[in-house]
């Protein structure tokens, strides 16, 4: 239910977009849940998983056949008798109901269940996984255009150093050379510009193939997103911990999947009981031209006592137990591998929380160390390689610091699934 209820939240968030400016990413999450492949791969394996239900239940319900027969014979009697040709016309039900297996079917309709319930938690990671995804590959987008306006950004740098040394080259107060050097300068970012504008479209084409949309698609999407907002970041790691513990759709599916494997157990150790069936049967049949016509029936009830089937149920119980086994310690695998996603990416949110705010001092620097150094170049107190060494110190910067704002949006998203809040 409160899958839906998100659903339906993102969904009119997106109508809301289409008709704005920008597509959020939230916005950009609900296109990929409805078109994306692993969305109807996941719910075709829940629709699978209640099926087996179905299946599994109907050993509760009686089991009723029809038949029906139309004879033409010929039968010749040895050795005066005559031979006689005759059309029979017939017909019966038969009824076959299970009354009591001690639990064996029951437990299976419990296992069934449970496999359901994996299915369905499956189902919610695959979505979790889809939104990562999303996230992961619309930050990797920000980052290439974010570098690409950097990039664009020192070119304006280096062109107004190469303006500063054409002007003082033209006045005879700087040589050739350095009117050579700030062109070369400008040309290396040119390179730079062609390369970064190729990193940002096929970064727009990998999120729109995980949106499960044409790479042709046009999409007008928020380039300047604020941090994810989620309290959960400012808690201790043990609060995130039990967090992660209660809301990883993929631990609940390893718990749904260790019940149904103790569900088999259980079915495994009744197998071997008696079964009572109750039968039943009723038919009719008329041969042709009134020579004859009657009905037949019959009741009864039965019981079938297994006694020796090679030891089949003694290795079918055991297999079962070894299959919790197996589901119990990649249950306590999974919970491990959890806390440490938990761990790790709880502390590269910090660490990363902690590089932006350098970041944005180094930027501020540089910017003040290049700006210094331009008008001490046009004063004729540096040389033009002064210069350039700290237009690429401000370069530096800028790609810093949108490195460093990618990284935390980044690690916030991961967090996010890694507790199982992506959703939230």
């Amino acid at each position: 239910m409160k899958r839906l209820l998100f659903l339906l939240f993102i969904s009119i968030t997106f109508s809301a977009g289409i008709k704005g400016d920008e597509l959020s990413l939230a916005e950009l999450m609900d296109i990929a849940l409805q078109n994306n492949p692993e969305t109807e791969k996941a719910w075709g394996n829940v629709k699978r998983a209640q099926a087996v239900v179905g299946i599994t239940k109907a050993k509760e319900y009686p089991h009723l056949d029809a038949q029906g027969s139309v004879t033409r014979a010929r039968e010749v009697k040895f050795p005066n008798g005559p031979d006689t040709t005759f059309t029979s016309y017939g017909g019966e039900l038969n009824l076959n109901y299970l009354l009591c297996d001690f639990g064996e079917n029951r437990a299976a309709v419990r296992a069934a269940k449970e496999a359901l319930s994996s299915a369905k938690w499956w189902a919610d990671f695959a979505m979790q996984k889809i939104m990562a995804s999303v996230a992961a590959n619309y930050y990797e987008l920000l980052n290439a255009r974010e570098l690409l306006e950097t990039t664009e950004s020192s070119l304006n740098d280096a062109e107004l150093i190469l303006e500063a040394a054409t002007e003082l080259r033209n006045a005879g107060l700087r040589s050739e050379n350095d009117h050579i050097t700030a062109k070369a300068a400008v040309s290396e970012i040119l390179m730079s510009v062609a390369q970064k504008k190729a990193a940002a479209a096929i970064a727009y084409g990998k999120l729109l193939t995980t949106l499960g949309i044409s790479v042709e698609t046009a999409l007008n999407i928020q380039t300047k997103p604020e941090g994810m907002q989620n309290p959960l970041f400012q808690e201790s790691i043990g609060s995130l911990l039990a967090v992660a513990q209660e809301q990883r759709a993929d631990l609940m599916a390893r718990r749904a999947a260790l019940a149904d494997m103790n569900a088999r157990v259980d079915r495994a150790k009744r197998a071997p009981l008696p079964k009572l069936y109750a039968n039943g049967q009723a038919g009719w049949l008329e041969y042709g031209k009134h020579e004859g016509n009657g009905y037949n029936y019959s009741a009864g009830l039965a019981v079938d006592i297994p006694i020796f089937k090679g030891f089949e149920y003694t290795y079918r119980k055991r297999h079962a137990m070894a299959d919790v086994e197996i589901s119990a310690g990649e249950l306590r695998e999974l919970q491990q591998a959890v806390s440490l996603e938990v761990l790790s990416y709880s502390e590269t949110v910090k660490a990363a929380s902690e590089a932006m705010k350098y970041s944005e001092e180094f930027f501020s620097d540089a910017l003040k160390s290049y700006q210094n150094s331009l008008e001490s170049y046009k004063a004729g107190l540096i040389n033009i390689f002064d210069l350039l060494q700290t237009q690429k110190y401000l370069s530096e910067a800028r790609n810093k610091r949108a490195l460093a704002r990618t990284a935390w949006l980044v690690s916030l998203s991961q967090l996010a699934f890694a507790t199982g809040s992506i959703n939230k």
